[in-house]
């Protein structure tokens, strides 16, 4: 069933062209609730940090009415003006639409080190304002770069009798990694539920999901994750570990999870969608160590680009991580097709892995035979087209 895009009750947002891209692109987008959030935020631990980042970490623990989110420009690296325009923008915001300035949030994405237009944003808030809808489909174009799809998620569940809505938006296609995925995602819902329980479930969805890809192994400036809950839908108020919480989880896990998966899918350049399972490691830091290493391999990217059959580079990563493992013990399946086993290519299966190397969905699975964790990491090909597209777009 494809998936559909709807705001949970209580929330408008719109999107609009303001002049930050040059193609005349939406570029600017604004989610605003009725009535007061609770919030849970999640952001990139790259020591460069966008500034929004740094202003938005100091209000995140407050009421929160709207996210203010733009492409085309990072804001990343432009020193303390960045901060000073984005408050700035925030300010004139705050006062078109009467709400403190500390419960607004921001959000940009988009080319590093470069100015942000201030005066051409400022001049557009009324245009954006004026765009607010319950029924509105451009935020999520308006937070766009290099995406060729927007990425969007809603599901529909029950909360003691009342009908509640949970919605998620995304953007991420290039400069994957964790921690976290580069990206911004905003995940709304109007069920009522403390600040405590909504940043217990936010944080473990986003580990399970946002943290689990990557595409190029390069972390953001930029990554945040916002999690806004209105209690629009008047339900009694989720406090607990009940059964409406195990609802709310399992929603929001599919919703994080479905969210990840098109920024995998829709990563620059990609031709197939790589999904890496280590299993029975001693520890579980050492299956996510192998399967991120493997993962970001350049060279096992680039075998699986040009559908090459090469079980050496899958192993030399593994390898490559120092981690103690016995190259003899280790069962190596593509697409549930055994191609390594007791150190050694399986030759008479040769041929069937090589078919399933031009599916554009594969499946592989690294067994290590030395303990009882396991990690599954999704990852892509690299094709000439990532290189072009990055080239072009810096």
């Amino acid at each position: 069933m494809k998936d559909f895009y709807k705001l949970p009750s209580g929330f408008l947002s719109s999107g609009i062209s303001a002049g930050i891209k040059k193609n005349g692109k939406l570029d600017l987008g604004l989610i605003l609730s009725e009535k007061p959030c609770v919030c849970s935020a999640f952001f990139t631990k790259n020591k460069l940090k966008s500034a929004h980042i740094l202003y938005d970490k100091k209000i995140v623990n407050k009421e929160i009415y709207a996210i203010l989110a733009n492409s085309g420009n990072a804001n990343a690296l432009n020193g303390k003006k960045g901060l000073s325009d984005l408050k700035k923008i925030i300010k004139s915001l705050s006062e078109k639409i009467k709400i403190h300035e500390n419960s607004i949030l921001a959000a940009s994405t988009g080319k590093i080190a470069k100015k942000m237009p201030v005066d051409t944003i400022i001049k557009n808030i009324p245009e954006l304002l004026k765009k607010l809808s319950k029924r509105d489909m451009n935020f999520p174009r308006a937070i766009l770069t290099t995406d060729l799809k927007t990425k969007v998620v809603t599901e529909e569940l029950i909360m003691n009798g009342k009908k509640c809505i949970i919605t998620g938006v995304a953007k991420g296609s290039g400069m994957i990694s964790p921690n976290m995925a580069t990206m911004l995602a905003f995940i709304l819902t109007d069920i009522k539920i403390s600040r405590n329980l909504l940043a217990k479930v936010a944080k473990e969805a986003v580990e399970n999901s946002f943290n689990k890809i990557t595409v190029d192994g390069d972390m953001s400036p930029n990554d945040t994750i916002i999690f806004l809950a209105n209690g629009a839908a008047e339900n009694k108020i989720i406090k607990k570990e009940d059964n409406n919480y195990l609802k709310i989880k399992k929603a929001l896990f599919n919703i994080c999870f479905k969210l990840s998966e098109k920024i995998v899918e829709d990563g620059e350049g990609v031709t197939k969608v790589i999904k890496i399972c280590i299993k029975n490691a001693k520890t579980k830091n050492q299956a996510e160590k192998i399967a991120r290493r493997i993962a970001n391999s350049l060279l096992v990217k680039t075998a699986f680009f040009g559908e090459s059959l090469n079980p050496g580079r899958i192993i030399s990563a593994a390898g490559a991580t120092l981690e103690s493992i016995d190259i003899n013990k280790i069962v190596l399946k593509i697409n549930n097709r055994s191609i390594v086993s007791n150190g050694q290519i399986i030759s008479s299966n040769i041929r069937e892995v090589e078919k399933n190397l031009k599916k554009d969905k594969i499946n592989l699975e690294l067994d290590l035979k030395i303990g009882r964790f396991s990690e599954t990491i999704s990852t892509t090909d690299l094709s000439y087209n990532y290189i072009k597209i990055n080239a072009d777009y810096s």
